[in-house]
This record gives C-alpha cells, sequence and structure tokens, in this order.
C-alpha cells in the first residue's frame, strides 16, 4: 500500500463533496464500491481512477491502482481501510466501525494489514468474486423475483382453496365426518370471548353453516386477483386470514407441514407485497430486504431440519441409506412412477437416499451465500422436489417449496433469463427520508422478533430441556394457533410396511362387497395414480388410521387377546386402550356412511347406496414385482388378512 501524497489537495482540484475513487479495472473493487453506493446512499461520490484521470493532481494512477482513496471536500485524503471506515461511518448500522478504527491501535492495525493483504493480491480476489459472484457486479436486488413469487403463492392459494372446497361438505360439513360447527360450539363453551386466539377463524362468526362455502369461495376469487397483480397487500392480508380459518376448522383433516408452510409463507408476503392497486413488473416499489431472508430462513428450516429429523429419530433405515427401498411402496398416496422406482436395485436408492440427505444437511447452508452459491443451492433443492413431484402425490408441497427458491434467484439472473430489459426499470417508489427510517427500523424489529421466535420453536423441539426464557415461551403459545411460525421435519420414522384398512359393506350381513376410495389403496389391480395437486384428505387420513390400527392389531396378540367377535368386543378393547382422540374420526366416518350422508358417500368411488351393516378388514399391501405384474397385471398384492372390526350396524355405532 502506498503512502498518502500529499496530505491535503489544492483548492483548484478539490471535490464539490466527498469522493471515493477506486480501480475501476479489479472486478473486486468494482463489486466492493456496488456494495458500498448501497450503504453510504448519496452521501458519498464515486468515480474510478480511468474516468477521473488527472483530476485529482498531484495524485497520480499508480497510487489509485494501489488503494481506494477518499477525497473530501476540504482537500483532505484518505487511503486504505481508515477510508473504507470513514465512509461507513455515515451508516448507522456501521458507525462503530469507524469509531473502533479511532480508538483502538490493535484494530487499527489489523484492518491496515488485512487491506493491504487484499490491495496486493487484488486479482486472486478478483477472480473469488468472479467465481462465487459472476460477471454481474451490480447489488442483488429481488424486485422481480417478488412479482414473480406473489404470482406463485396465488396460483398455490387457489390451489390450496380449490381443493379443499370441493370435499369440505363431506369432511367438516354439517352432516360431515367432523362437523365445523361442533368443533367451534366446543371452543366457544371452553374458552368464552377467548375464543379466537385459541383457534383463530372467521367461522366463529358466522352464525349459520355457511361460513365454510364463504371462506373458500372467497379464498378461490381472492387467489385470482393476487395471480393478476390486484391490490397485492390486501389480497395477502385477506388470503392469510382465509386459509387461517379453513386451517383451524379443517380439524385433522388440515394437520400437514404444508398446510402451516403456507399459512407461514403467506403470512410473511403479507410484508413483502407492494401495498398498490396493481403490481406491474416493470414498476419497483420498496422491498425490504428482511422479508427477503425471513423467505430464505423459512426454506433453510424446511430442508435442513427435515433432514436433522431423520437423523435424530434412530431410524436404522436412515443411517444405513434404504429408506427409498421403503418409500415408494410405503408412501401415502402411492403412483405408478413409484412402483417402477420401487423395481431398482438396492445400491440405487441408497445413493438417492445419500443425495436427499446432501440437499437437506448440506445444501440449505449455500441458501445465504453469494449470488452463484444460492443458484447451486437453488439448483439442487429444484431437482429434489421435482424427483418427488415424479414420483408421489404430496399436494402443493413441493410447489410452494420451489416458489420459496424464488428468492434464491436475484434480478441480475432474470434479466438474463427472461430477456426483455424494459422490464427491470431501476427507478424507485418515492418516499420521505423520515417514513423510509420508519419502515426500516420496523423491518429490523420485525425480522429479529421472528428469528428469535422460530429459534426458539426450532430448540424447543430439538431440545425440550433447554431453559428458554418464558416471555419468549408464552410469546409462542400466544402466536401457535395462527401458524406464523413453526418447526418443520417430514418422514422422521420411514414406514417399512404398507398396511391399509379395506372397508365392506352389506345389506344382509352374508354378501360382502368392498368400498372402494378414490385414490388410496384398493383393489390390486387398480393402478396407483397421480392427484397432486389436489389432496383427497379423507385418503391421507385412512393411510395414519391404518398405521394406527395395525398397532392396535400387534397389542391383540402381545395382550394375549384373542381378535374380537363383535364390535362390542372391539369397543371394550379400544376404550381399554384409550384410544387418541385424534382417531375418533374414523368410527364417525363408518358412522356417516351407515346413515347414508350424501356428502360423506360423495368422498368415495361410486357409492350411492346406504349399506345396513359395515366391517373392517387389515391387510398388508405389497408391490407386485416385474415378474408377477407381467403374469397378473396387478400392481398390488395383499396378505395378512385379519379382521379389525366385525360386522356392525348403525345402531352399534351411535
Amino acid at each position: 500500500m502506498s503512502k498518502r501524497k500529499p496530505d491535503k489537495l489544492p483548492k483548484s482540484v478539490r471535490p464539490p463533496k466527498s469522493t471515493m475513487v477506486y480501480d475501476g479495472v479489479c472486478g473486486f473493487c468494482k463489486f466492493c464500491i456496488e456494495k458500498w453506493k448501497q450503504l453510504t446512499n448519496e452521501r458519498i461520490h464515486y468515480v474510478s481512477s480511468q474516468e477521473c484521470g488527472d483530476d485529482f493532481s498531484p495524485l497520480s494512477e499508480k497510487e489509485f491502482q494501489t488503494s481506494i482513496y477518499l477525497i473530501h471536500s476540504d482537500g483532505r485524503i484518505m487511503c486504505g481501510a481508515k477510508a473504507v471506515f470513514y465512509s461507513l461511518s455515515s451508516n448507522r448500522c456501521l458507525g462503530w466501525l469507524n469509531w473502533f478504527y479511532k480508538k483502538f491501535g490493535f484494530f487499527r492495525v489489523c484492518s491496515e494489514t488485512a487491506y493491504s493483504f487484499v490491495a496486493n493480491h487484488r486479482i486472486f480476489f478478483s477472480k473469488i468474486t468472479k467465481l462465487l459472484w459472476g460477471e454481474s457486479v451490480e447489488i442483488p436486488s429481488y424486485h422481480f423475483s417478488r412479482w414473480l413469487f406473489l404470482k406463485l403463492l396465488g396460483i398455490i392459494y387457489f390451489i390450496a382453496f380449490t381443493s379443499f372446497w370441493v370435499q369440505w361438505e363431506g369432511l367438516v360439513g354439517a352432516d360431515g365426518i367432523l362437523p365445523v360447527t361442533e368443533f367451534f360450539e366446543r371452543i366457544s363453551n371452553r374458552f368464552g370471548s377467548s375464543s379466537f386466539f385459541h383457534a383463530p377463524s372467521l367461522q366463529l362468526f358466522f352464525p349459520d353453516f355457511g361460513g365454510s362455502n364463504f371462506i373458500g369461495i372467497s379464498g378461490i376469487v381472492l387467489s385470482v386477483l393476487l395471480v393478476f397483480g390486484f391490490s397485492p397487500r390486501v389480497s395477502t392480508i385477506a388470503l392469510w386470514i382465509l386459509y387461517l380459518s379453513v386451517y383451524t376448522g379443517g380439524q385433522r383433516f388440515l394437520s400437514f407441514q404444508w398446510d402451516i408452510l403456507l399459512l407461514e409463507s403467506g403470512f410473511l408476503a403479507i410484508w413483502l407485497a407492494p401495498n398498490c392497486i396493481y403490481f406491474k413488473k416493470n414498476k419497483i416499489y420498496l422491498l425490504s430486504k428482511g422479508c427477503v431472508f425471513l423467505m430464505r430462513w423459512i426454506l433453510f428450516r424446511l430442508m435442513f431440519f427435515s433432514g436433522v429429523t431423520k437423523l435424530a429419530s434412530g431410524d436404522p433405515v436412515w443411517t444405513d441409506l434404504t429408506a427409498l427401498a421403503y418409500h415408494y411402496e410405503t408412501q401415502p398416496l402411492a403412483t405408478w412412477t413409484a412402483w417402477y422406482m420401487h423395481q431398482l436395485p438396492t445400491w440405487f436408492h441408497q445413493i438417492s437416499t445419500g443425495f436427499m440427505f446432501f440437499v437437506e444437511l448440506v445444501i440449505p447452508f449455500f441458501i445465504f451465500g453469494p449470488r452463484r452459491i444460492k443458484l447451486i443451492a437453488c439448483f439442487y433443492i429444484s431437482i429434489l422436489m421435482m424427483f418427488i413431484i415424479l414420483t408421489g402425490n404430496y399436494t402443493f408441497f413441493n410447489l410452494l417449496t420451489l416458489s420459496l427458491c424464488v428468492f434464491l434467484i436475484d434480478d441480475s439472473i432474470m434479466k438474463r433469463w427472461f430477456g426483455k430489459k424494459d422490464d427491470f426499470p431501476i427507478p424507485l417508489q418515492k418516499s420521505s427520508a423520515n417514513w423510509f427510517n420508519i419502515k426500516k427500523k420496523f423491518s429490523i424489529s420485525f425480522v429479529c422478533i421472528i428469528l428469535i421466535l422460530s429459534s426458539a420453536h426450532t430448540t424447543i423441539r430439538y431440545f425440550p430441556d433447554f431453559n428458554i426464557p418464558q416471555f419468549i415461551q408464552r410469546s409462542l403459545q400466544i402466536i401457535r394457533p395462527f401458524g406464523i411460525v413453526n418447526t418443520y421435519g417430514l418422514f422422521s420414522v420411514m414406514t417399512t410396511s404398507r398396511p391399509e384398512l379395506i372397508i365392506e359393506k352389506s345389506q344382509n350381513g352374508e354378501d360382502w362387497e368392498e368400498i372402494q376410495f378414490k385414490w388410496k389403496a384398493g383393489m390390486e389391480d387398480t393402478s396407483p395414480s397421480f392427484v397432486q395437486p389436489h389432496q383427497p384428505r379423507l385418503d391421507w387420513q385412512m393411510w395414519f388410521a391404518a398405521l394406527f390400527f395395525e398397532q392396535v392389531d400387534e397389542l391383540y396378540w402381545q395382550m394375549n387377546t384373542k381378535t374380537p367377535e363383535t364390535f362390542q368386543d372391539h369397543a371394550a378393547f379400544m376404550n381399554r386402550l384409550r384410544v387418541p382422540s385424534s382417531y375418533h374420526w374414523f368410527y364417525r366416518f363408518l358412522r356417516q356412511f351407515l346413515k347414508g350422508s350424501p356428502h360423506v358417500l360423495d368422498l368415495l368411488e361410486n357409492e350411492s347406496e346406504t349399506p345396513k351393516y359395515l366391517r373392517v378388514w387389515l391387510y398388508n399391501y405389497h408391490f407386485t414385482n416385474l415378474e408377477q405384474k407381467r403374469e397378473t397385471d396387478k400392481w398390488w398384492v395383499r396378505n395378512q388378512k385379519r379382521i379389525l372390526i366385525p360386522a356392525f350396524s348403525l345402531t352399534d355405532i351411535q
């Protein structure tokens, strides 16, 4: 680093405002200057040594090539780390660096040494900068990414509302499985005037049964408005409240991680969306970097803790990398592509499982890296999500995860991908300095609160004995029903067998016919099908019910209890077990079926008449192999047939 020559410039060459002179050829210098421009706003003027030429004589191009120079309007000259820290002192958040430089000699020496090292190896750092950030030296912005994300979020909301709306009457309607009116009556009787804070839903304010229809249709309409960019701030607020109502009223049928992921993402989208009448992609509004960071924070927690929860479970099929040898066969709603994947050798499944752990445990840290590192994260997460989409039926979960990846791609990349530069203008919406500062302070506070609460929530899950301050625990209890911060972790324990509940009906108690569901595994020759992004929530819950009742069946044998011969025997045994209330829906489903509820029958395949008797069998299902499929044309083999609930009528289950 060259010494300063001289200490002051003559009046004739002094700039009208403080000016930073840098080497415009050095890629690392240009990248740093773009950062400083953003941090110092318009307080410092920046010019390359190639542009200014001899304007600041006697300083020459030789000095400018060895160090950065800050020239004040009074002629004072600073260079090196001193110039850097002084320029950043105009930024309220970074002003302490200049104070440290002036007050502490050790810090000053370390800073100048580090600066000299970087200055002497600028070519190396230029290459590293190009490798990590690419050719573009502009500061990453995410205006187009926000515009695209809000459209994708609108599509996902549309899917979620439409999917639930077409089946809500059978699930939570007046003659459905878990009537929502009964649920909110119990909530009101228990909590009184504070009911909304324990079960937040607009349905609390609807005295009649039309609430779910209103919520569903309103959600669909507002989703379309958000897709087309109409009043995005108002739309995101309304959509979040409406889906919160659906989530609360859906009870057991909306107990999935993608539902809470949509709630949390939708809540942050409220602060991300611009407050305008019509959101055009070629008009840029103020965008909080904090909200962009929180979107990445959701993606990080979703991916990383999905990997952590698998390892923390201690399930051996995860540690020996054989989990995917079971997954395709045992997933809730299998697909025909999963059948083909299941036929692949074990070594392939082990490699696939290893790749999944790489994406879930390593790649999430790339989310917070430089531009090209973020693109690597986006690529690998997208590959994993597409692979899941092609082999499973996980509703809008993968689409929502892919949408969150949008914030790993900044506008400079979007320009190259989408071409038209006219769609990416630079002008910002004007805002007064005071109002801007207020918004900035609010944004910082908001980000800190969400980070603290989400971190505490995750810590409690994995380290329940950790001493979290009481006020944070209390805050989490208050906001938990609203889905603002959540914990994530899918498939902590891999199911290695596939039990299925098969229900049979009869009019006389002698001739029995198997009931067919629309999507869950049933007849052996019925091909597993794709149903995503729609989620048939009864079919999904039947998968969980089968896993639970398989455990009940095992207890029959462990407790030396003979297989029940009557429904009363089964009921008595279940009472002894004190069955969790979360599985009472299954008996209500059977009762409504015997009652002939038309909306419940609509959830099934070609069911229109009301039977007099039902009985429930428990089977084990397996995919056929290639030879069996060729010989029998069947997709499934089912065996280990045993009775779960003997024949019963409506009078038995009242």
